[in-house]
C-alpha cells in the first residue's frame, strides 16, 4: 500500500489532501500540531488507513518509498520552520503546494511544486474575503486572496493527489474566475486586489465539480448559516 505524510494535516488544504489520499487508497499519516481535532475529522477519522500524530510525538520515520505532502499555502510561518525540511529530507518523493505569493525555502530536487489560485470551500479561513462575506465578518486586516481564480478546495486536492511523478513545477488552472465568484455573492463592486506579480509553472487546468451555488452552499451548510429566502445573490451584505 502506498504511504503518504501530510503536514500540516489540520489546514484548510491539507484536510483535503487527506481525504483525498484515503480515496485512493493511500495509508496517510497526518502531522500536525497538538491542537485539537475538528468535528469535520470524524468524516475520515475512523478510516484504518489514517493515521495521527502531533509532529512534537512524531518518531521521525518515514518509510522507503513514502511520498511527502507539504501544504504550504495554508500556513505562510511553515516556510520558515524546519519541519518541511526534514520531512522533504525523508521521503522518496514531496508534492509542495504553495500560493502564487509564496516563495519556496528551498529546493525540491527530486519532487513537484504545485502553486493554486484562492482555494473556497468548506472551512475555508476568515483570512479570504468570501469566508468574510459568507460569515458577514467586517475586518480591516488584510485577506489572502489571489484574484487570478478560485478552485473548489476538494477538486485542488484530487488533482494535486492524481499528480505524483518526477520533477516539475505546475500551477493550477480552474473554469471560474474570482469576479465571477465575487459577484454572486455581493452586488458592491468588484474589490481591487493585488496581484501575484509571477506565475509559476506549467498550467494544469481542474475541472469543476460543482458549480459556484454549490460550493458556496456547501461552505455556508458548515458554517451553520441558512441561506435567506433570497438565495443569491447576496445583495444584502
Amino acid at each position: 500500500m502506498n504511504h503518504a505524510y501530510v503536514y500540516p494535516a489540520q489546514g484548510f488544504l491539507g484536510f483535503e489532501l487527506c481525504t483525498a489520499l484515503l480515496e485512493e487508497g493511500w495509508e496517510v499519516t497526518a502531522l500536525d500540531s497538538g491542537r485539537e481535532m475538528g468535528d469535520h475529522w470524524m468524516e475520515i477519522g475512523r478510516n484504518a488507513n489514517l493515521h495521527w500524530t502531533s509532529y512534537a510525538e512524531w518518531d521521525r520515520v518515514v518509510p522507503s518509498g513514502s511520498h511527502v505532502y507539504l501544504p504550504y499555502y495554508d500556513q505562510e510561518d511553515l516556510i520558515k520552520g524546519k519541519e518541511g525540511e526534514t520531512l522533504m529530507g525523508k521521503a522518496a518523493y514531496t508534492i509542495r503546494v504553495f500560493s502564487h505569493f509564496q516563495d519556496p525555502p528551498s529546493q525540491n530536487p527530486g519532487g513537484a511544486d504545485i502553486y493554486v489560485p484562492t482555494l473556497i470551500g468548506p472551512r475555508q479561513p476568515e483570512s479570504y474575503l468570501f469566508a468574510r462575506l459568507l460569515k458577514d465578518v467586517h475586518e480591516d486586516e488584510l485577506v489572502q486572496d489571489d484574484p487570478t481564480g478560485v478552485i473548489y478546495v476538494k477538486d485542488a486536492a484530487r488533482k494535486i493527489v492524481s499528480f505524483a511523478g518526477g520533477k516539475a513545477v505546475l500551477h493550477l488552472k480552474g473554469e471560474a474566475g474570482w469576479s465571477e465568484a465575487w459577484s454572486l455573492l455581493t452586488e458592491a463592486g468588484i474589490p481591487q486586489m493585488e496581484a501575484p506579480k509571477i506565475i509559476r509553472g506549467k498550467e494544469v487546468s481542474v475541472t469543476a465539480s460543482k458549480n459556484l451555488e454549490g460550493i458556496f452552499d456547501e461552505q455556508l451548510k458548515e458554517a451553520g448559516i441558512k441561506k435567506g429566502k433570497n438565495s443569491f445573490p447576496y445583495s444584502e451584505r
